[in-house]
C-alpha cells in the first residue's frame, strides 16, 4: 500500500485549506484531513452556527471557521475548497486560482485502480448493490462508498491491495472532479436536479466527468441506447475500453436475448429475469450494467448471472408493500422524474390507482402528460405542488378519468382505500422530489408504507 499522507500532501500542496459544508461528508473530510495532519490550518464554512459550539471542533486550535448567512464569503481566502455535495455553485465564479474539490476527488486520486463508480439520473443505487452483491458471492473484498454507503474518506483504513471499491457517484459529487474510475458505469441521462444547475447541460457536463479523466486501459461501461450519453463519450475523447449495454439487438453491446444474456463478444449465458427478486423491464440494464462489471474484472460470468437470483432489491424500488383488503400496494417513493414514473407503471399492466406529485424543480412533464393520456388510469392521486400541475395540465388536455387531489399521505392511502376494490394495484411513483412534504424520498416512502398498514388495521 503507497504512503496515503504523502499523496493528500502533495493534492493540498501547501494551499489554504476550506471545507465548504459540515455535513455528513464535510465531518469526514474534516477528520481525515486531521487525524492525518494535526496542525493542518483548516477552515470550515457552513450556514449553521451552531457548529462552533461542538466539542471537537472548540478543541482544534488550527480550526477556523465562518459561520452563518455570510459564511461563503470566506472563500475568497483560500485555494482549495472541499465542497460538499449538497451545496449549489449555481451563482458563484470561481477565480482562476482557486480550485474546487472534494473528497470524491481526492479518494478518485488515491484509489483510481480499485474504483468501480457508478453514475446515472436513476439506478445508482440498485446498480451498486448488484455488484456489491455479485462480487461478495465471488469471494472478493468489497467496500461500497457514496450516495449509498459512508463518506468515501471514512473507509481508508479498511482498504487492502486487493479490496474493490464500489462507489456510487452523483451528479454533486462528479461536479468538480478531475479524476474518474478505473471502471466507470454511467446507466443513463434525464433531466434532473435544474434547482441546483443553471442548465440541463451544466448537469449533464457534471455527470460526464465520471468519464472525462479515465486512462488508457480503464473500463467504461455504459447504455449506448441513451444519446446523451453517447454525446458525453464523444466529447469526452475517452480511451478507455468501451463495454456498451443496450436494450435493442444491436451486435455491439451486450444485452438479454430471450433467455440469456449475449455479451458483447458474443458469449451467451443463461438468464431467467423472473427469477429475481427485482421488478421492471428497466431493470434488466442494471443487471446488465452489473454483469458487464464482472467481464472487466474477468470474473466468471456464468457463476455471476446464478448468483443473482439471490439479490434482495433496496426499500423504496418497486417495493412490494403486501395486499390490504384486496388492493396490492406498491412502493417507488424514488422515482423522482417522468420517466423513473413511466418505467414503474408499465411494469403492472393491472396497475389501476397510480399516486404522483411532490416538490416542483422545474422539470418539463409533458413526456408523462403524454403517457398517462395515452394509458388512460382508472385513478390517479395528486399531491404536493407537481400534483397541482399535473392536474392542470391534464385537464387542458380534456382528460376525462378521476383525479383526486391531497394534502398529505393520510389522505393519499384514505382515497386509494375509498376508490380500490379486489385485485387492484395502488402505485406510489411520485415522479417529483419529495422535500415538500417530506425528508426526503425514504421518509415519504417509509410514510406510504406506515400509512397502508394502519389503515388496513381499522377498516
Amino acid at each position: 500500500m503507497f504512503d496515503i499522507r504523502d499523496a493528500i500532501n502533495r493534492f493540498i500542496n501547501n494551499r489554504k485549506v476550506l471545507i465548504l459544508g459540515y455535513g455528513k461528508e464535510g465531518r469526514s473530510t474534516y477528520r481525515v484531513l486531521r487525524s492525518y495532519f494535526p496542525k493542518l490550518e483548516i477552515c470550515i464554512s457552513d450556514i449553521n452556527t451552531d457548529i462552533s459550539s461542538e466539542d471537537e471542533l472548540q478543541k482544534d486550535s488550527y480550526l477556523s471557521w465562518v459561520l452563518g448567512e455570510g459564511h461563503m464569503k470566506a472563500l475568497a481566502n483560500y485555494e482549495l475548497i472541499f465542497k460538499s455535495p449538497g451545496i449549489s455553485f449555481k451563482t458563484y465564479q470561481v477565480p482562476a486560482m482557486q480550485q474546487i474539490s472534494s473528497q470524491t476527488d481526492l479518494f478518485l486520486e488515491l484509489f483510481h485502480q480499485q474504483i468501480i463508480g457508478v453514475t446515472g439520473t436513476k439506478g445508482k443505487s440498485t446498480t451498486v448493490s448488484l455488484i456489491q452483491h455479485l462480487l461478495k458471492s465471488a469471494d472478493k473484498k468489497v467496500l461500497l462508498v457514496g450516495n449509498i454507503g459512508l463518506p468515501a474518506l471514512e473507509v481508508i483504513s479498511d482498504i487492502e491491495d486487493d479490496t474493490v471499491i464500489v462507489y456510487e457517484l452523483s451528479s454533486h459529487q462528479l461536479e468538480f472532479t478531475t479524476h474518474s474510475p478505473h471502471i466507470a458505469v454511467f446507466l443513463n441521462l434525464y433531466e434532473e436536479h435544474l434547482d441546483h444547475y443553471t442548465s440541463f447541460l451544466d448537469y449533464q457536463k457534471a455527470k460526464g466527468n465520471i468519464i472525462n479523466f479515465q486512462l488508457e486501459g480503464d473500463y467504461l461501461i455504459y447504455y449506448s441506447d441513451d444519446i446523451l450519453i453517447s454525446e458525453r463519450l464523444v466529447e469526452s475523447g475517452s480511451e478507455a475500453i468501451l463495454l456498451p449495454f443496450c436494450h435493442s439487438d444491436k451486435k455491439d453491446c451486450s444485452r438479454v436475448n430471450k433467455e440469456y444474456i449475449v455479451l458483447k463478444n458474443g458469449k451467451k449465458f443463461s438468464f431467467d429475469f423472473s427469477k429475481m427478486a427485482l421488478l421492471g423491464n428497466h431493470n434488466i440494464l442494471n443487471v446488465l450494467a452489473a454483469i458487464n462489471v464482472c467481464m472487466a474484472l474477468s470474473m466468471n460470468i456464468q457463476e455471476a448471472i446464478n448468483n443473482l437470483e439471490s439479490f434482495k432489491p433496496l426499500p423504496h424500488r418497486l417495493e412490494d408493500v403486501g395486499i390490504h383488503h384486496g388492493i396490492r400496494f406498491i412502493n417507488d417513493s424514488i422515482a423522482t422524474i417522468p420517466e423513473a414514473s413511466i418505467k414503474a407503471i408499465n411494469t403492472f399492466a393491472d396497475l389501476d390507482i397510480l399516486i404522483l406529485g411532490g416538490f416542483n424543480r422545474g422539470i418539463d412533464y409533458s413526456v408523462l402528460i403524454d403517457f398517462l393520456l395515452d394509458r388512460e388510469l382508472s385513478h390517479i392521486i395528486l399531491l404536493g405542488k407537481v400534483g397541482g400541475l399535473i392536474r392542470e395540465l391534464l385537464v387542458e388536455e380534456n382528460y376525462k378519468l378521476p383525479l383526486y387531489d391531497a394534502k398529505n399521505m393520510d389522505e393519499v392511502v384514505k382515497i386509494a382505500y375509498n376508490v380500490g376494490k379486489e385485485g387492484s394495484i395502488c402505485l406510489l411513483s411520485p415522479a417529483a422530489s419529495s422535500y415538500d412534504c417530506f425528508h426526503n424520498f425514504e421518509d415519504r416512502g417509509d410514510q406510504y408504507k406506515k400509512k397502508v398498514q394502519e389503515k388496513a388495521s381499522h377498516l
